[in-house]
């Protein structure tokens, strides 16, 4: 009997305005018709954004008359759920979030319960308008949308000036330094190497892609109480202590913590061990070997209300050659 493989969830959020629609609308054109479905979640109780998304996805669900972060949640686990039970599932499924919704909640419907025994986080985009970066410094929301991102399209890029998108990507970098940053003009990706959603996706690698001098720690702290951590060891950790040190302090802020990763050297461990995590999940891969490179370990933790000097001294004690933690 064949098996047919397990529907991959894209969830785009961002703030009213930014773009959303605009992008899924170009990124459907680039799959078979049949391949994807959409859900639309829609604050008002009348839609409009599915009537623009249904000439060419597979199926559109509307969720209207509250956010997916509350009121509807239980009507989003309902339709993945019925999506993933038929005897041929989609192949890829798109969320768009209402802009006053949080990511959060249909990211933990992805990772926790039925719907992650049935279907696949693929990863969070965030939608920015590039002309309107104050929403990043001044609302908690779009703090929340940003901080769970693994990808952030910067929209309207072609009428900003030179300087503007400069700075709209350094205080993207400084406030999720683990995402990947592409820039929109007209409702598409112009990055050459990530025109289509496959690609920009793809494109997250395995490494961190703001370079690493931009992340200080007087730059990171979040205006809106969002704030981002940023470890580093030149050298490699001892297993032992990394483990215990996960399991005991940052599983003790894991309820404040939106995204995390990690690229690190791990003590008789030949390759780069890779964490990604979003919410309270978070998984464990292995990168390229280290090879002739100098091994090191980075690391960075975004949330709320982190304690950045403890996290620090923690992490610092898990190096191979530190002395025991007490």
């Amino acid at each position: 009997m064949k098996v047919e493989p397990t529907p991959r969830v894209t969830v785009v959020t961002g703030p009213l305005g930014a773009g959303k629609t605009t992008l899924l609308n170009t990124w459907l054109t680039q799959f078979e018709r049949g391949d994807v479905a959409v859900i639309v979640n829609e604050f008002g109780d009348v839609g409009v954004d599915g009537e623009l998304l249904a000439e060419r996805a597979r199926e559109v669900v509307e969720l209207t008359g509250g956010c997916v972060c509350c009121a509807t949640q239980a009507d989003l686990v309902r339709a993945l759920l019925e999506m993933a039970s038929r005897p041929s599932p989609p192949r890829r499924v798109l969320i768009e979030t209402s802009g006053a919704a949080s990511p959060a909640s249909v990211v933990r419907s992805l990772t926790r319960g039925p719907v992650s025994r049935r279907m696949g986080l693929d990863g969070v985009v965030t939608v920015i308008d590039a002309t309107r970066t104050d929403r990043v410094r001044d609302s908690l929301l779009c703090g929340e949308q940003l901080a769970y991102a693994d990808v952030v399209v910067l929209t309207r890029a072609d009428v900003c000036s030179p300087d503007a998108l400069r700075d709209a990507d350094a205080l993207i970098a400084a406030r999720n330094p683990v995402a990947t940053r592409a820039h929109a003009a007209r409702g598409a990706v112009v990055d050459p190497e990530a025109r289509t959603l496959d690609a920009l996706l793809d494109a997250r690698g395995g490494d961190f892609n703001a370079p690493w001098v931009l992340v200080r720690p007087e730059a990171v702290a979040h205006d809106a109480g969002i704030e981002a951590v940023s470890l580093t060891y030149e050298g490699a950790l001892d297993s032992d202590r990394f483990s215990a040190w996960v399991e005991d302090r940052v599983a003790e802020i894991g309820g404040r913590l939106m995204r995390v990763k990690g690229i690190l050297a791990v003590a008789t461990v030949p390759v780069r061990v890779v964490l990604q995590g979003v919410g309270d999940s978070v998984e464990v891969s292995f990168g390229a070997p280290w090879g002739e490179a100098a091994p090191r370990s980075r690391m960075v933790l975004i949330g709320y209300s982190l304690d950045a000097d403890g996290l620090r001294a923690g992490f610092a004690a898990c190096a191979a050659d530190a002395s025991p933690m007490q």
